[in-house]
């Protein structure tokens, strides 16, 4: 017996399968659509922790003061990738880490690592695709979410971003914590996605 979820995929994979095949992502030139001001800011890191502040996020360059500014949340269980365990002995000293993140640590684990694809200056963008963060839910289901990103992997703007941008087929750019107003005008963090979004840079 199927449930409800592979019915309806089921359904969706039945309809595409007579679709040729995705048409290939067009070449896009770098510099395209670069804003005029960008020629007057620092270089990519400053600009990029500039921007990423001004949409709400927190960025780090230490991932000590990045663990003391976590731990003020007390955010109890920690995931950190198997990928960055020689920042574990770092963090075990503030939290209690686990390596392991799946729908069933949704509602114990606040605090999520995730490795980022890049990111972009002139916005303060983090980009994330399939193949660099491939713990999806570990980005998008806690409260706190940090993306550890290197520095070499930050594009100057949003036309590099596009020109560099890998074919994957789910690609998230998170510019700061999720965010609505509605109708109402009041605005709320948090609703879909991080209500606190921070980044690492390595």
């Amino acid at each position: 017996m199927t449930n409800t979820r592979e019915t309806i995929f089921q359904s969706i994979k039945s309809a595409l399968s007579p679709l040729p095949h995705r048409t290939e992502r067009p070449e896009v030139p770098y510099g395209v659509a670069d804003a005029a001001w960008l020629a007057d800011e620092d270089d990519n890191l400053a600009l990029f922790l500039k921007r990423a502040e001004a949409t709400g996020s927190k960025v780090f360059t230490d991932p000590q003061v990045c663990a003391d500014w976590l731990s003020t949340y007390q955010p109890g269980i920690v995931y950190v990738p198997n990928e960055f365990q020689e920042y574990i002995p770092l963090f075990s000293k503030y939290f209690q880490i686990t390596t392991i993140y799946t729908r069933k640590e949704t509602n114990t684990v606040n605090a999520c690592f995730t490795a980022a694809a890049a990111g972009i200056a002139e916005s303060g963008t983090i980009i994330l695709t399939d193949e660099y963060t491939p713990d999806r839910l570990a980005a998008l289901a806690p409260w706190y979410h940090i993306a550890i990103l290197r520095r070499s992997q930050i594009h100057r703007s949003i036309a590099d971003a596009l020109a560099a941008m890998p074919d994957d087929p789910n690609i998230i750019w998170a510019t700061g914590p999720s965010k609505t107003a509605d109708v109402e005008g009041i605005l709320i963090q948090g609703v879909h996605g991080p209500g606190v979004q921070a980044c690492l840079i390595l």
